[in-house]
């Protein structure tokens, strides 16, 4: 039987399956438009986890990668604190002060054109609830690393999210999330 080297070039460097590759220098911001004008930022750079090609050469990723919910900082004290102690319920038990990103499926990313834009799908598990997720992403080489660039939307309701609320104002329903962060060996 002959071994086969599967390749999946998600950037500028070949990814050979089974190698890893580990998250680091994350930003990670969910823009949260008001009902009334105007919309906020919640920030953080607590983005963790691992992504292995998969041997069978699909773009299905292997790993996850997790944001740590108890970190989003809106930049108003009060705010954070309705944020996760309300609407997250960071501290209600497992699967609420972490959200995760997992099954991760790259389209549009080839050997002749390994660097670019393309689109992923994936589960997120958000609120102690799993639902698909799909979205664009980027991928650029940066020195021995890959830099990659990901946005997507999340329906609050699919996780049976209060909508949040305060002194009649509120966020929409549909909240945007954008994620950059390297990855490397």
């Amino acid at each position: 039987m002959k071994s086969t080297l599967i390749v999946l070039s998600i950037a500028g460097a070949a990814v050979v399956a089974g190698h890893t590759w580990s998250v680091e220098q994350a930003d990670v911001r969910v823009t949260c438009p008001m009902t009334i004008g105007g919309s906020f930022e919640a920030k953080t750079t607590a983005l963790s986890g691992s992504l292995t090609a998969n041997v069978g050469g699909s773009g299905v990723l292997d790993g996850s990668l997790t944001v740590d919910l108890r970190t989003l900082d809106t930049g108003i004290t009060l705010r954070n604190e309705h944020l996760r102690e309300k609407y997250l319920e960071v501290d209600k038990g497992q699967g609420f002060a972490m959200a995760t990103l997992s099954e991760v499926d790259l389209k549009g990313f080839s050997v002749e054109a390994p660097e670019g834009k393309g689109s992923f799908s994936g589960s997120l598990t958000l609120h102690g609830v799993r639902q698909a997720v799909s979205g664009a992403v980027e991928v650029r080489q940066a020195g021995a690393a890959l830099r990659v660039k990901a946005s997507f939307p999340v329906l609050l309701s699919a996780y049976s999210i209060a909508k949040p609320r305060y002194l009649g104002v509120g966020v929409k329903d549909i909240v945007q999330v954008e994620v950059a962060f390297a990855i490397s060996r």
